[in-house]
């Protein structure tokens, strides 16, 4: 029953998750947040919502070549980037290799396992994130969080 229990609370954090990263606002202060933990994490929640709006895309039945268009679009900004390093997101090599040999199939899953490993590495933030925000008026958590990265300059440059 425990073990039950456990699972149901965290599927639910696993949904809550999912619509805080489709929602703006909440996204945007969890891509601050994320920002101060270093590392690409910040350009993983940008690509997990390139991703839901693909998905989105063709789902709408849109004509093939707006969907190349997209699928080109996230993998020269996340996959294999001009800027260095070419791979701009927490993914395998592998996975990201599979995905530039997929990358003329238009189906909705040609970026599922990356965005998959990028959802699961940014829950593991999720609660803390809500722990950090619940102590804050929705209208201070970004100016909290700007707080905190400009000590944090402020740390590396003295």
């Amino acid at each position: 029953q425990h073990v039950d229990n456990k699972w149901i609370s965290s599927s639910s954090e696993i949904i809550a998750f999912r619509k805080a990263l489709l929602n703006p606002v909440t996204a945007n202060q969890f891509q601050c947040f994320v920002s101060l933990k270093g590392g690409l994490l910040e350009n993983g929640v940008l690509f997990w919502q390139e991703v839901q709006k693909y998905k989105d895309l063709c789902h709408s039945h849109c004509d093939d070549a707006t969907v190349q268009k997209k699928i080109t679009a996230i993998i020269d900004r996340f996959i294999n980037s001009a800027v260095p390093p070419a791979l701009q997101i927490d993914i395998p090599t592998e996975q990201a290799k599979k995905i530039l040999e997929r990358r003329k199939e238009l189906g909705p899953y040609i970026f599922r396992e990356a965005q998959i490993t990028i959802f699961a590495l940014l829950f593991k933030f999720w609660p803390k994130f809500c722990k950090f925000r619940s102590n804050l008026a929705s209208d201070k958590i970004l100016l909290a969080l700007e707080r905190k990265k400009g000590k944090k300059m402020r740390k590396k440059e003295g």
